[in-house]
């Protein structure tokens, strides 16, 4: 391999024996070296394959971010596939790296960044919560940064991105999810229990249900006898969540079907 292009010391643009374009980090891998210089390959430290607008933007990132920091992503995505046992897209390196870059540096320049979300993306997302933890644990062992809270809750939404559409989808269900928990605490005066299994299976419920209302998908509409019955049985959890349909058709042009409400008000229910 030989360097096409130099973005900085330790970031290249170089193609591999396929002729395939890559980004290629590694600390101190272009120091020194000129465009058509032979690549070190002892000193690369992770490769990105380029093929979309989001690697270009890729680029932009990792060539303006210190190589220290594009190491720490590195562990924290690594760190967190274990932890969460699912894949990752690609664009995690794209978000994460500039998250943790851009929170290292309001950390040294002290300048606290306030997250509404952060006790509801801690509630709403457990698992990548954990991971975000980890990350935030990397970040302290290998820089002596100790971020806040704040910043923790944005690299666990980064995480959540990861496995969706992106980190705006992940915000928007957020959003959603805690605007129907805000109405099922007006209108029950319920204490959530985040210990309970029955907490934890409404969590769950509710994070999927959000998935399809941003989605515009629905679950067959066939359990309408069955509804009437639990409505007759469980009125104040009907109630609410006939207040949770309504804002959602209001605010998001969803429109429940009768196993939406069915579902939503036996998890109701139970909480």
């Amino acid at each position: 391999m030989i360097i096409e292009k130099k973005l900085n010391n330790n970031v290249i643009i170089t193609k591999n024996f396929s002729g395939v374009e890559m980004v290629v980090t590694g600390r101190g891998l272009a120091f020194g070296n000129s465009i058509g210089d032979e690549v070190d390959e002892s000193k690369i430290e992770k490769t990105f394959i380029i093929n979309s607008y989001e690697n270009n933007r890729l680029i932009d990132i990792l060539s303006s971010i210190p190589v220290e920091h594009i190491l720490i992503t590195e562990k924290a995505i690594s760190k967190a596939k274990i932890m969460l046992g699912k894949a990752l897209s690609d664009n995690i390196y794209i978000t994460l790296s500039e998250h943790i870059s851009s929170a290292i540096i309001r950390y040294k320049d002290n300048i606290n960044k306030e997250n509404p979300f952060k006790w509801d993306i801690k509630k709403f997302y457990q698992r990548e919560y954990q991971a975000a933890e980890a990350a935030q644990k990397i970040i302290f062992e290998d820089m002596g940064v100790n971020l806040s809270e704040d910043e923790t809750a944005v690299f666990a939404l980064d995480f959540v991105g990861a496995q969706q559409k992106n980190d705006e989808f992940a915000y928007n269900m957020t959003k959603i999810m805690k605007d129907i928990c805000d109405i099922i605490k007006i209108n029950t005066a319920v204490n959530f229990d985040e210990n309970t299994l029955s907490f934890c299976r409404f969590i769950t419920h509710l994070r999927f249900f959000a998935q399809r209302i941003l989605s515009k998908t629905h679950y067959d509409d066939n359990m309408f006898i069955v509804l009437k019955s639990v409505a007759e049985h469980n009125k104040k959890a009907f109630d609410c969540t006939i207040k949770v349909k309504e804002y959602l058709k209001n605010k998001y042009d969803f429109e429940m079907t009768s196993d939406e409400v069915l579902y939503l008000c036996l998890h109701i229910s139970r909480l």
